[in-house]
């Protein structure tokens, strides 16, 4: 018997790695869970549920592919932009002034030689405490819309750093705290649903 499963599996050109599990029942019935997943380092991609179909092996033979294609090049494309969105995110943060006045301040720090009599001593970036207030608020904005959506793991991501506020320190942690609580509950729950 020749089958064109995995050519039709080629032909949609999606590098990932593919999960299937096919369950049968006693009336002739099948139920064919699916879960692509292509290279991306952010964990929220594990949120992503199989999609499922169910019906007899003539069904399934006729339509499965009709029906997985679309949402399987969404899903590779919303990861392939995740990633992406990680790689832009980290090049922004190594931009950002904040960033390059540090290392200017380390450089300069490096290369310093002290004087005979005193250390020379580069001033701390400035940056308003307005400002400041203004980054951390809007962050604190996009993880409390990212929580109603139950995006935890990155809410994790940009949730504001200890070391950046640390007059906000008691109420980073255990936003920190809670974040990671709520998403490992949510992965386990994923899992359970799907096994």
């Amino acid at each position: 018997m020749t089958t064109n499963f995995f050519q039709n599996i080629a032909s949609l050109n999606l590098p990932g790695t593919w999960k299937l599990v096919i369950q049968t029942d006693a009336d002739g019935n099948m139920t064919v869970s699916e879960l692509f997943n292509a290279t991306c380092g952010d964990k929220a991609v594990k949120l992503i549920i199989p999609y499922t179909l169910t019906g007899t092996a003539q069904d399934l033979d006729e339509a499965f592919f009709t029906k997985i294609t679309d949402p399987l090049v969404k899903t590779a494309e919303l990861q392939t932009n995740l990633e992406a969105h990680l790689k832009s995110v980290e090049q922004a943060k190594a931009a950002s002034k904040l960033e390059q006045d540090k290392k200017n301040k380390e450089k300069a720090q490096a290369t310093a030689t002290p004087k005979k009599t005193e250390d020379a001593e580069l001033p701390e970036p400035k940056i308003s405490k307005e400002d400041k207030k203004k980054v951390y608020d809007t962050t604190m904005e996009n993880v409390t819309e990212l929580i109603k959506k139950f995006k935890f793991s990155e809410a994790l991501t940009i949730l504001p750093s200890v070391e950046e506020h640390p007059n906000k320190e008691n109420e980073l942690k255990k936003k920190r705290q809670y974040l990671e609580q709520q998403a490992n509950l949510y992965e386990k729950a994923l899992l359970n649903y799907n096994s």
